[in-house]
This record gives structure tokens, C-alpha cells and sequence, in this order.
């Protein structure tokens, strides 16, 4: 916490999206709202002293690197 290790377990989340996902003119805060869902899920599962601790990570695939029914995509 703050930098510090800990010996408390925190939550992580890796969210994998093909990167023109999170730059939908449509959708201004795009990486935002997974992240706020997704901790706030988290924190109604485990508890509210987990939001603290959760780690989440976004990870934009570019196109052509992903491939939908054995097809790159």
C-alpha cells in the first residue's frame, strides 16, 4: 500500500480488448468505466476494504493480432 508491499492478497484484473474499443468517439471515457465497474464489483463481492487493493490492468490489442474463428481479426 502506498508504494509498500504488504502481505495482503489484492485482487487482480487483466481486461484484454482490441484497442479500438477504448477509442469509440461515442464513448469519451472508455478505459474508465471497466475499471469502475469492475472494482466496484469486486468491492460488493469481497468487501469495501478490498477497493483499496484492487489492480486492475487494461490491455489494448491492436488489429490483426487477435483472431475470431480461425481467422485473424
Amino acid at each position: 500500500m502506498g508504494g509498500n508491499p504488504t502481505g495482503d492478497d489484492a485482487p487482480l484484473v487483466i481486461l484484454s480488448m482490441r484497442e479500438a474499443a477504448y477509442h469509440l468517439p461515442e464513448v469519451p471515457d472508455a478505459p474508465a468505466r471497466p475499471v469502475a465497474t469492475t472494482t466496484d464489483a469486486l468491492a460488493d463481492m469481497l468487501g469495501e476494504a478490498v477497493r483499496e487493493e484492487v489492480i486492475m490492468t487494461i490491455v489494448g490489442v491492436p488489429d490483426g493480432r487477435t483472431g475470431v474463428a480461425g481467422a485473424v481479426a
